[in-house]
């Protein structure tokens, strides 16, 4: 026994925040190993997505709307596994302050905005524009305003703003496929770096000090 506390004694004190069982000798743990499943998730879905629209698979459409909103839930709570590992992840909003393209989990954060707001979110209310729009319409009171507000006040239900609507909707779903594979690889850079253990880096960089 004493033998053991005596090997576990000098790795005690590398270790900040809780740790799970067997992962003492770990560099990183099960949370960061969270990360990639679920950006596989949000990858997943939205290819699945873009069957429709970029490859024309009919047999798919039922799952277009719902494949979106699953690809958008997953990518919502996809760095929580992150952000809970950090020893103070309210410094997380440093990594845009002050950018290491060394970084893993940098990248990662410039990937993951770069997905969420200039792909899936413009994705998603192009498709639905039209239908909030009719909403906006139909609803009074607080949900009349809350849709006219989602829409941006737009109020074209015309034709040409239709096809514009599913025209850029293609253009963003192709444009999505290439981030969809991006933000797989920086979740797989993570995954290869904590099957590997590496010493010379670390998630935290800063943040635990």
């Amino acid at each position: 026994m004493e033998e053991i506390v005596k090997h576990l004694t000098p790795i005690l004190n590398e270790i900040t925040g809780y740790i799970y069982p067997n992962e003492i000798e770990l560099h990183w743990g099960l949370l960061v190993v969270i990360y990639p499943y679920l950006t596989g998730l949000v990858a997943g879905a939205f290819i699945l997505a873009s069957l429709v629209k970029v490859f024309n698979v009919h047999e798919v459409q039922p799952t277009y709307r719902l494949s979106l909103l699953t690809a958008l839930a997953f990518l919502l709570v996809a760095p929580l596994p992150l952000l809970a590992h950090l020893g103070h992840p309210e410094k997380s909003f440093e990594i845009f302050l002050t950018p290491n393209t060394t970084s893993a989990m940098a990248m990662f954060g410039f990937v993951y905005a770069w997905y969420l707001m200039a792909v899936l979110l413009l994705e998603i209310w192009f498709d639905y524009r039209k239908d909030i729009i009719e909403w906006s319409i139909r609803e009074k009171g607080f949900k009349k305003w809350m849709y006219k507000v989602l829409s941006l006040f737009s109020t074209d239900l015309s034709e040409k703003a239709i096809k514009l609507d599913k025209k850029a909707a293609k253009t963003l779903t192709i444009i999505g496929i290439a981030s969809a594979f991006l933000l797989c690889k920086c979740a797989l850079r993570h995954f290869l770096l904590f099957r590997r253990g590496m010493k010379n880096v670390t998630l935290e960089n800063s943040w635990k000090e």
